[in-house]
């Protein structure tokens, strides 16, 4: 799950989560941006939005299902400008963010970590 739908660090614990975190949003934004990762994020998340009569949990099962929120939650930040992201969240989760990714992305703001406004999302 972690290397398809990679999430913020800070939220996962184990080493795997650690391995394949990422670190911030401009970190999320390059990933967006990388000629390989970035579509093949889009497609998988593209495929999970178009899923018909099941839930995440159905699909994923509970402890994955917080894993995409995450995920979603961090790349709809990271580029606002691609819906698929924001699909997700829609379908699975009321359109609504991550509560915990919003919070260690609101702290990396605060302590001035890079990832502010992206001047290529405007």
């Amino acid at each position: 799950m972690w290397f398809v739908f990679p999430q913020l660090a800070g939220l996962g614990r184990s080493e795997t989560a650690r391995k394949y975190a990422i670190s911030s949003l401009a970190e999320a934004r390059a990933y967006c941006r990388h000629g390989v990762l970035g579509p093949r994020l889009r497609e998988a998340a593209a495929a999970v939005a178009d899923l018909q009569g099941r839930s995440s949990v159905q699909i994923f099962g509970g402890i994955d299902t917080r894993k995409l929120h995450s995920s979603m939650t961090l790349f709809r930040r990271a580029a606002p400008g691609e819906p698929v992201f924001r699909d997700v969240l829609d379908r699975y989760f009321d359109g609504l963010p991550d509560p915990a990714t919003d919070q260690l992305l609101e702290g990396q703001l605060r302590e001035g970590q890079p990832g502010g406004p992206d001047p290529g999302d405007g």
